[in-house]
């Protein structure tokens, strides 16, 4: 039962929890890096949930999704709501227009919340420099 304690992983395979892991089933191994003494658990721990907490906010697939469908419909539904002979195209291309605009602000979406991301991540990584670095270690560890 002991050994199955040791080698026990979460379903959960999210960058907080990889590490968590890796800490817990190599912590006695040699040559896995060991805490320093100027980072504490609390550290490491806040380190670990600001990252995880910055990768988290782009949303899961289903919010991605139902975003991308609110977007691409968008243009359509502001379009319906103009007489045809005020559109700028003829038929099947005024909705071709107004899908493809949807698809340029779903892009425009997903650039920003890449930026906001990497933003979150940089700010984590500043505030937490040493653990950051500890993180690294631990990641490489093979």
């Amino acid at each position: 039962m002991k050994d199955l304690e040791e080698h026990y992983v979460t379903v959960l395979d999210d960058f907080q929890h990889t590490v968590e892991n890796k800490i817990r089933n190599h912590k006695n191994d040699a040559g896995f890096p060991q805490l320093p003494a100027n980072i504490s658990e609390d550290d490491l721990a806040d380190y670990l949930f600001d990252y995880q907490a910055a990768l988290d906010s782009e949303g899961t697939e289903r919010s991605r999704y139902t975003i991308a469908g609110f977007l691409l419909c968008l243009p359509i539904l502001i379009m319906s709501a103009f007489p045809d002979d005020s559109l700028p195209f003829e038929g099947i291309m005024n909705v071709l227009a107004a899908i493809g605009v949807g698809l340029i602000l779903f892009f425009l979406y997903r650039v920003i919340m890449k930026i906001v991301v990497k933003k979150k991540i940089r700010q984590a990584n500043q505030d937490y420099p040493e653990v950051k670095n500890y993180v690294d270690h631990v990641m490489a560890f093979k």
